[in-house]
């Protein structure tokens, strides 16, 4: 199943802002929602996405202990910040969203700044969408793509500049023209038995205008 990146930015969605923390140890961690349920996207090439909630329950529950979850900055592997089996990152779930807290070595103080200084604008993750996990609607601005169950989540992280622009969105693309692809086999059917219901209507009335 081919992974979806995903970004989201604090100044579209002020839920998402990152933080810089104190634990109790004395070490900083950087804290935020990478993924914040029910928000609309922006247009991801042709239609926007929206997160259910609890879409990541599963998948976290059956990844818990199994599936080694990264934190890398602007999803560069060489600038790994922390993972989930050593400890350094935490990855929980709430009403509001999916987010992490990942404590960063020493090395990378710099991006430790960066968020303090509200450089760093939001973070990304990376995931797959579960066999019949989405589902399709459309609006007067185009459609839509529910995301109800991922199959995985590989990746959370800082960015420094989350662009929609900038996902990998083609297996979503792929369900969306199917979906479209449906939508009109229903239409066409529906104009076609129209055509011929007016063309037995109009021999009918032509019927009775030649007989009054």
């Amino acid at each position: 199943m081919e992974m979806e990146r995903r970004a989201i930015s604090w100044e579209d969605v002020p839920e998402a802002e990152l933080t810089v923390e104190k634990r109790g140890d004395g070490r900083a961690v950087i804290r935020g929602y990478a993924i914040v349920y029910n928000r609309l996207s922006q247009d991801l090439g042709g239609f926007r996405e929206r997160i259910m909630p609890g879409a990541f329950d599963k998948v976290l529950g059956r990844q818990r202990g199994r599936q080694d979850l990264v934190s890398y900055f602007n999803h560069d592997p060489n600038m790994l910040l922390g993972r989930e089996s050593s400890g350094t990152l935490e990855v929980f779930s709430d009403e509001k969203g999916v987010g992490y807290s990942v404590t960063p070595p020493l090395a990378r103080a710099d991006v430790m700044e960066l968020v303090q200084r509200r450089d760093v604008k939001g973070s990304s993750f990376a995931f797959t969408v579960a066999s019949g996990g989405e589902s399709f609607s459309s609006d007067a601005a185009g459609p839509i793509r529910d995301v109800r169950e991922a199959s995985g989540l590989y990746e959370m992280g800082p960015v420094v500049s989350p662009a929609y622009v900038q996902t990998s969105a083609q297996m979503a693309l792929r369900s969306l023209k199917a979906w479209q692809d449906e939508q009109a086999a229903v239409v066409v059917p529906t104009a076609v038995s129209l055509r011929s219901w007016l063309r037995d209507a109009a021999a009918v009335w032509a019927e009775v205008l030649r007989n009054a």
